[in-house]
């Protein structure tokens, strides 16, 4: 963390968008490279050796087949004239025998290998995106481009890295193959093996070429096709299916759902069509010169200057050598490509961190919090979500923010639990700067509820519990919390606090909202924190359960600092101070009567809030 000083901090620099990025230059290329290797030797290194060995043993096997196969031809035709004996051939057959077997052994230990070392590899890359996104501040969640990133990272965990090592190996199996084999094809002239390998070239250099187009393609619609997900998403959301039912909005949905995948086809039809006629034109030219090739030999097999041995070698060998050729070409295109895919995760990898146990560790309680003149503003942006934002609330005190959405209210709460960094002024805890401080020690002294508070497809324990991950066996200590949050309901749960809640897990029990809310609630209560923090703490509860809720809020806020959002004046008025925000700024500031006596902004909100509870009230008498 940096040191605390005057002013402001600086803004962290906003990485580039993944749909413009340059494309990697030939230095970080080889860098990709060196950590990708890196990166599968970490994953298993017994596993990696294992792949390679058999690997490149297998290499060397075609040539001894092709070599085998000839003396056992030529051994078949002179067996015809009585030149060689019935023994000479079982030995040449057993040795035929012995190849295939030899193959099929390490293919078999290769292919186990390969497998183990890829799930291996999915692991690790895995677990350092999930290390890397607790790295990352929440400015970066709340940035499009992050996103982007963590989802094209997470779409090459499964086959890059290991298609890397796969390639890297090929490469040099590859070129063992080629040497041994072209070795066997030169001695049936000089044109021979050249004009096998260049038949090879053309198609490898369009597959390279749509291959990168493809790739390029794909980055492009990384938006798009995470908006498309969106559409598809609101479709088969069980939370969102009511609303979308009753105001039947799916042919709308639907409708844009299929646009994007119009423009999606659009751009794969063109790359179709160009690459298939591009490799027609590869094929033709490739048969062209194999056919060229072949009429060599033959004039060569007529003048009686090879045998029928040498013959299958041209023969066997035109299959072995292009196939070999393509996958060495195919194999330094394939590692550039995979190098691609590759950059995008450790493009995440590379986003800047914070580490939030940087800095001294806070001990003891929080007395004191103090805003002096914090301003506050997103990277990149021009405004100013806070400025010169000024209080002071101490131990067994309790503050209110009130204002209207976008007032800067939740922003004030993110920088108190330093969640947020501010961009100018300072925050001090018992009257010291809150940046020498790691943010994680703070947090521990802090509770909180969020607007959007989580709700865990866990057991009733985990979603209280989790508050404090340690005390996960504290059952008192969770019924405390339940009891003073009013979620007794648990008890009537099939399973108690083991009940698993939601919708996503099979023998999940779905709550309401306000249930949900409550054990948010007792997630807050169940941290010994010294700062509570409730951001529109009874939004999801009726009238009766906000008034449990409050009276066991204040019951929970004695000795310590209490911090509510809300837009109910029926729970903000019971706060100590009230500060009222508008447009980043502090604007009102005082009790709730000498607010309501001053005649401003709240008084009026107030009123007005009043003057509704009122009228709901009439109208209930008049339809009862």
């Amino acid at each position: 963390m940096n040191a605390p000083f005057q002013g402001g901090r600086p803004s962290p620099a906003r990485p580039p968008s993944p749909a413009t990025d340059p494309p990697p230059t030939r230095r970080e290329q080889w860098r990709d490279l060196r950590a990708t290797v890196g990166l599968v030797w970490q994953a298993s290194p017994r596993h990696a050796l294992t792949f390679a060995g058999t690997s490149l043993l297998g290499s060397a096997l075609p040539a001894a087949n092709l070599l085998v196969g000839k003396y056992l031809l030529d051994a078949v035709a002179r067996a015809a004239q009585g030149d060689v004996t019935y023994g000479t051939l079982l030995g040449l057959l057993a040795a035929q025998l012995g190849l295939v077997i030899l193959g099929s052994l390490l293919s078999t230990v290769q292919g186990a290998a390969q497998q183990l070392l890829g799930d291996s590899l999915q692991h690790t890359v895995s677990r350092r995106i999930l290390d890397k996104a607790t790295t990352l501040s929440v400015e970066a969640f709340e940035n499009a481009d992050t996103y982007d990133r963590l989802q094209q990272a997470y779409r090459e965990v499964g086959s890059r890295p290991l298609g890397v090592a796969t390639q890297l190996v090929s490469l040099v199996g590859a070129v063992i193959t080629l040497g041994s084999v072209g070795a066997l094809m030169a001695q049936l002239g000089a044109w021979v093996l050249p004009l096998v390998i260049l038949a090879s070239v053309p198609g490898v250099i369009i597959s390279n070429r749509f291959g990168v187009e493809g790739y390029r393609m794909l980055r492009r619609q990384t938006h798009d096709a995470r908006v498309q997900n969106y559409l598809g998403s609101l479709l088969t959301s069980d939370t969102l299916v009511k609303e979308v039912r009753l105001f039947g909005f799916e042919p709308y949905l639907l409708r844009r759902w299929r646009e994007y995948y119009l423009g999606f086809r659009a751009q794969l039809e063109t790359l179709v069509r160009r690459r298939s006629a591009w490799s027609f034109g590869a094929s033709l030219l490739s048969a062209l010169l194999i056919g060229l090739a072949s009429a060599l030999i033959l004039r060569r097999a007529a003048a009686g200057q090879i045998s029928v041995g040498d013959f299958s070698v041209f023969v066997l060998g035109i299959a072995q050598v292009q196939a070999t050729v393509s996958g060495l070409l195919s194999g330094v295109s394939g590692i550039y490509q995979n190098l691609l895919y590759m950059r995008n995760l450790y493009a995440f990898l590379e986003l800047p961190g914070r580490d939030l146990n940087a800095g001294e560790i806070w001990e003891g309680r929080i007395d004191t919090i103090e805003f002096r003149d914090v301003s506050f503003r997103h990277p990149l942006t021009e405004r100013d979500v806070l400025r010169g934002v000024n209080f002071t609330v101490r131990r067994g005190e309790s503050l209110a923010l009130v204002g209207e959405n976008g007032a800067g209210k939740t922003t004030v709460v993110k920088l108190m639990t330093l969640l947020f960094q501010p961009t100018g002024g300072q925050i001090l805890l018992n009257g010291v700067d809150a940046a020498r401080f790691s943010p994680r020690s703070v947090q521990r002294e802090m509770s909180i509820i969020f607007q959007d508070f989580g709700q865990y497809q866990m057991t009733a324990r985990d979603n209280v519990a989790l508050a404090e991950s340690e005390r996960l066996d504290d059952d008192a200590g969770v019924r405390r919390a339940l009891g003073s949050a009013g979620a007794e309901f648990v008890d009537s749960l099939p399973a108690g606090l083991d009940t698993p809640l939601g919708r996503l897990f099979q023998g999940g029990r779905p709550l309401s909202g306000g249930q949900w809310q409550r054990l948010a609630l007792a997630r807050l209560y169940f941290r010994d924190a010294s700062v509570l923090v409730f951001d529109e703490p009874t939004a999801a509860l009726d009238a009766q359960a906000e008034f449990e809720t409050i009276q066991a809020l204040r019951a929970e806020a004695a000795g310590r600092i209490t911090l509510i959002i809300s837009h109910r004046f029926s729970t903000v008025r019971l706060a100590d101070t009230i500060v009222m925000l508008e447009g980043g700024q502090i604007t009102e500031s005082g009790s709730h009567e000498a607010l309501l006596a001053r005649g401003g902004r709240y008084a009026e909100l107030y009123e007005l809030q009043a003057r509704g509870y009122a009228a709901a009230a009439e109208t209930g008498d008049a339809l009862s």
